[in-house]
């Protein structure tokens, strides 16, 4: 199969990037080219702000700027796609559904500053522990009071080994397989951030908007480079 995040074309009017791919059947379908893949519900997300924010939960999401683009408040369904035979399976691709409508085409999410010119092959959020996030912008404000806490009442504690590890093996809101963790916060229990491995591991993934027919947002995919 061709790779998914080597696949695009650029509107030179508006200097907008597209995927040349159709993200949706891949969450619909259980064989693509010769691929096993499965789609998981991983939950709903919280977004009482309306910006979403992706980054590496980690590492980045104390400064992580969320997309420019603004979607109505409310909670949104988050779907998962693992792609391969089941002993070597990995994330492929996640999807947060603003609607049912279907994307005729995915446009590049970009945060405030960026600007697509033509040079560069896509813009990302980088992953440096193999892990990334979905949350609103709100929510990531809370998720990083909740750290400072953590850390002033743990200094000589890691977080991901205190709080996540046991997380992403075996409690019940996990996707083992898949390893995704939907974290509520303590303190905000309405507030919660989708976390979830990212593909191979460390790198820069893109996310893109499926922009329907009628020119709405329904959609938003994160691409792990697996396909």
């Amino acid at each position: 199969m061709k790779c998914l995040q080597a696949l695009f074309r650029r509107s030179g009017a508006k200097k907008k990037q597209y995927a040349n791919v159709d993200y949706g059947p891949y969450f619909e379908r259980a064989v693509i080219n010769g691929t096993l893949l499965e789609c998981r519900f991983l939950g709903k997300l919280a977004l009482p702000s309306g910006f979403v924010v992706a980054c590496d939960p980690l590492l980045g999401l104390h400064d992580a700027l969320p997309f420019a683009k603004r979607m109505p408040p409310g909670e949104y369904p988050v779907s998962i796609v693992l792609a391969g035979r089941r002993d070597r399976r990995r994330n492929a691709l996640i999807r947060l559904a603003f609607s049912d409508k279907r994307a005729v085409h995915w446009e590049l999410a970009l945060v405030p500053g960026q600007r697509y010119t033509g040079t560069q092959q896509y813009y990302g959020f980088r992953a440096e522990a193999g892990i990334g996030c979905l949350c609103d912008a709100h929510s990531q404000k809370h998720y990083n009071r909740y750290l400072e806490r953590f850390f002033r009442e743990h200094p000589d504690s890691n977080i991901y080994d205190t709080l996540f590890e046991e997380a992403f093996g075996h409690r019940n809101n996990i996707d083992a397989e898949g390893c995704c963790f939907n974290f509520y916060l303590p303190s905000r229990p309405r507030l919660n951030v989708i976390m979830f491995n990212t593909g191979y591991g460390d790198g820069i993934y893109p996310a893109y908007w499926g922009v329907a027919k009628d020119g709405e947002v329904c959609s938003l995919v994160i691409d792990f480079m697996v396909l």
